[in-house]
């Protein structure tokens, strides 16, 4: 009786701590941001592509690559699984808030059919380029991200000098 006592105690006293431990879904995301840093990738919470004024919250992942430039190009957002927006050229996404210049057109043929398929939204804006994915692949996923961000990101300097 007197070691189910000690047993329960030290139980009672350890079990705050498994509070701790990541669990397994919280270890992969935790991997896979690691890995983004890795690349030159920052991951930051984000407002739905297609999220009307009135609705602000952070619901979707960004990752994110800064560019280097002077800036002034408009920004632009391409997105699919919404039908928010105005039709694009490619089938399946859709424009929202602005349409990029068709300078931009030639890379993101080459880009979009190239992305994992939970990946659910392109950005570009002054400072960066980026990318809205549910974090639902890997780390080949996450290169294939970073892949389409360093073109995107490259265009976007070309364009701006």
């Amino acid at each position: 009786m007197t070691w189910l006592l000690i047993i329960f105690c030290i139980a009672v006293v350890l079990s705050p701590l498994m509070w701790f431990k990541q669990s397994p879904h919280q270890k992969r995301l935790a991997e896979l941001r690691s890995g983004a840093a890795a690349v030159n990738i920052q991951v930051s919470l984000h407002r739905r592509p297609d999220a009307r004024e009135s609705e602000t919250a952070l619901e979707a992942v960004c990752y994110k690559m800064r560019r280097e430039g002077s800036g002034g190009q408009r920004s632009w957002v391409i997105h699919r699984f919404s039908q928010r927006g105005w039709e694009s050229p490619w089938a399946g996404w859709r424009w929202v808030q602005s349409e990029a210049d068709l300078s931009w057109h030639k890379i993101l043929l080459e880009i979009l059919p190239e992305l994992p398929l939970n990946v659910t939204a392109i950005i570009a804006t002054e400072l960066d380029v980026g990318a809205i994915w549910s974090e639902r692949g890997d780390h080949q996923d996450l290169l294939k991200i970073a892949e389409s961000l360093g073109k995107l990101k490259h265009h976007a300097e070309n364009i701006s000098h």
